[in-house]
């Protein structure tokens, strides 16, 4: 066989090699990963969240369980990148409150369903901007702007709040009091303007190579058992990433049953 056939035939291997990952890849999820949730003053576990990445552009996806501190799983997420990689939609449910969070796109407005137990849902429209942030768009938003967020002043965004069908000017900058590894940068947000005294600080860490989330403290949008805002410092470690899952398992995720107590 000439060296001219050989090369063909191994071009036609490694071309169907490649198909074959590509539809391997279909298949899975092309991201997971755990974050852990302490008490800053006690170091005790709060809860645990598992997240799970799929597809990519348009087709991209996140589901996100959080489990009592025991694995047991109480709310989840559905997030959808559909337009502005930093304003996706999302559906929340919390089974410990019946609690249900739902988030979409509408033109130039970002409209918002919330509904708990029995009572009667509550609906509203938020203006969207072209920094308006919402959920975990705030990783894709940094990512996005690394350059503008490491100046010194940083920038602002405008978080979106469903809980208040409003949203938030919030302040993004380096934080000048960090000392810690070159590989990662520290970064403060607090709301924006002379309200910025007033309110909680919360601190962030991203890795200066893929700008990765790899800390977070503040107050958690995860309420408490008993229903409280509660203060986090929320660890997400690289080392702990997971392999793929089929997304078999993860239609069998999205309908898993959630429990409505952690503490029984």
């Amino acid at each position: 066989m000439s060296n001219r056939s050989t090369g063909f035939l191994w071009a036609c291997f490694v071309v169907a090699m490649a198909e074959c990952s590509a539809a391997q890849a279909a298949d899975t999820t092309t991201g997971h990963y755990t974050g852990v949730a302490y008490d800053p003053e006690t170091s005790q576990v709060r809860y645990r969240e598992e997240h799970w990445l799929m597809g990519g552009g348009a087709e991209r996806r996140r589901l996100v369980l959080y489990r009592c501190p025991d694995g047991r799983p109480f709310a989840r997420k559905l997030v959808r990148y559909t337009g502005t990689a930093w304003a996706p939609e999302f559906d929340y449910e919390d089974a410990r409150s019946a609690y249900r969070e739902s988030v979409k796109i509408a033109g130039d407005e970002v409209a918002v369903t919330l509904s708990r137990g029995t009572e009667a849902s509550r609906t509203g429209r938020v203006d969207l901007h072209a920094n308006t942030v919402i959920d975990a768009g705030f990783d894709d938003f940094v990512g996005a702007h690394w350059s503008g967020i490491s100046k010194p002043n940083g920038m602002t965004v405008r978080f979106v709040m469903p809980s208040r069908i409003d949203d938030l000017r919030l302040a993004i900058r380096p934080d000048a009091t960090s000392t810690g590894s070159p590989s990662v940068k520290h970064f403060r947000m607090t709301l924006d303007g002379w309200l910025g005294a007033l309110a909680p600080t919360v601190s962030l860490a991203y890795t200066e190579v893929d700008h990765r989330l790899i800390g977070f403290e503040g107050p958690s949008d995860i309420k408490s058992d008993d229903g409280k805002t509660q203060k986090v410092r929320i660890v997400f470690p690289t080392s702990d990433d997971r392999p793929p899952v089929s997304l078999d398992e993860i239609a069998s995720l999205r309908v898993q049953p959630l429990v409505t107590s952690c503490s029984r």
